[in-house]
């Protein structure tokens, strides 16, 4: 059941779960609650530090707002053959600092009074739900990014990706609008400088790096305050991730590959 398989999604839309790959394969179908329990001691057996009242609840109806009973159980409600609840899971093993950072974030929001969503809540949601890490050695290319500058990032620099830049997904929802990409498809892009050496990592080294300094950064709360500092990313843009993009034509689509409108400097950026 594992989504990387599934041959109507292009791979590429899914490459950030490659790491988890060994520990989703053998699922023969939607997980049950034993599936989900075993997926979990499994990935702690493999090394992956997980909080440790960590649990998917299959089905659960929680009394509190659904982020406070995460804060004070561990259990994240998640709904039975649904897949954006199963992506959602699949986030936390891969992105398991950074999930708790931004469920501590909503529940001190919410312990201020903040419940219903305002600024900081939003870019939260946004982060969780349609968040792609954008990492790159090179800060003219997150420049190029937050400018939404599209020849320079797509074509100009399209042998960068992969090398000097790449993308990995954090929000749930992309994974699950992957099984079915359409035109205009977007996400936001959080920026984040890396070393070149970076790239000379395996994955899972990228992906625990990228975890812990991001959780750092969104345990202060007057970081990453608006949803306007998440630029947006036109996935289907990606070099590689779609075969269209191969002719430099697919960019010339301005309803799509829009210029900037953006207050310059507007993003953060996690800096080295």
């Amino acid at each position: 059941m594992s989504p990387i398989s599934f041959p109507h999604a292009p791979a590429p839309f899914f490459s950030t779960l490659d790491c988890l790959h060994a520990l989703t394969a053998a699922l023969p179908a939607w997980p049950t609650q034993q599936d989900y329990d075993q997926l979990l001691a499994s990935a702690r057996h493999s090394g992956i530090t997980l909080p440790p009242t960590l649990r998917f609840a299959c089905d659960l109806e929680p009394e509190a707002y659904y982020e406070m009973h995460i804060g004070s159980t561990g259990e994240v409600p998640t709904r039975s053959e649904n897949w954006h609840d199963w992506f959602n899971a699949l986030c936390w093993l891969i992105w398991p600092q950074s999930k708790s950072a931004l469920n501590a974030r909503h529940v001190r929001a919410i312990e201020r009074g903040e419940v219903k969503r305002g600024p900081l809540r939003d870019a939260a949601t946004l982060l969780d739900e349609c968040g792609v890490i954008v990492a790159s050695c090179r800060p003219d290319l997150l420049a190029a990014l937050d400018d939404m500058d599209w020849q320079t990032l797509f074509i100009d620099n399209r042998a960068a990706w992969g090398r000097e830049i790449v993308p990995l997904v954090l929000g749930h929802a992309v994974f699950e609008q992957a099984l079915s990409p359409h035109p205009g498809w977007c996400a936001k892009a959080l920026l984040v400088e890396v070393d070149a050496d970076f790239f000379s990592l395996p994955q899972s080294a990228q992906l625990a790096a990228l975890d812990s300094r991001l959780a750092s950064a969104l345990n202060k709360d007057d970081w990453l305050h608006s949803p306007r500092q998440m630029p947006p990313l036109p996935l289907l843009g990606i070099p590689n991730w779609w075969a269209a993009n191969r002719d430099p034509a697919f960019y010339q689509d301005t309803d799509y590959f829009r210029a900037t409108r953006r207050a310059k400097s507007a993003s953060v950026v996690l800096s080295s």
